[in-house]
C-alpha cells in the first residue's frame, strides 16, 4: 500500500479542516472580523466557528457587511 501524504488544509465530507500549528493572526481572522461572515471555518481543527465580532457588535457588523456589499 501507498501512504498519502495528508494535506493540512481542506474539506472532508464537505466540512473545512486546518490542522496548521494556530497563529494569533488565523485565529483574529476568523473569529473577531467585522468583514467575515456570521459562520466561519475554524481557526484550527474541523469545523464551522461562529464570528464573534458580529455577536458583541451586531449592528456594527451588519453596516460592515451591507457597505461591502454595495462596494
Amino acid at each position: 500500500m501507498t501512504s498519502k501524504a495528508r494535506k493540512p488544509v481542506g474539506k472532508f465530507a464537505d466540512v473545512p479542516y486546518d490542522w496548521r500549528k494556530p497563529t494569533e493572526s488565523r485565529f483574529k481572522s476568523r473569529t473577531w472580523n467585522p468583514q467575515a461572515p456570521f459562520i466561519t471555518k475554524r481557526w484550527y481543527g474541523w469545523g464551522y466557528d461562529f464570528n464573534l465580532y458580529a455577536i458583541v457588535h451586531p449592528l456594527k457588523w451588519h453596516r460592515v457587511r451591507a457597505k461591502l456589499k454595495d462596494n
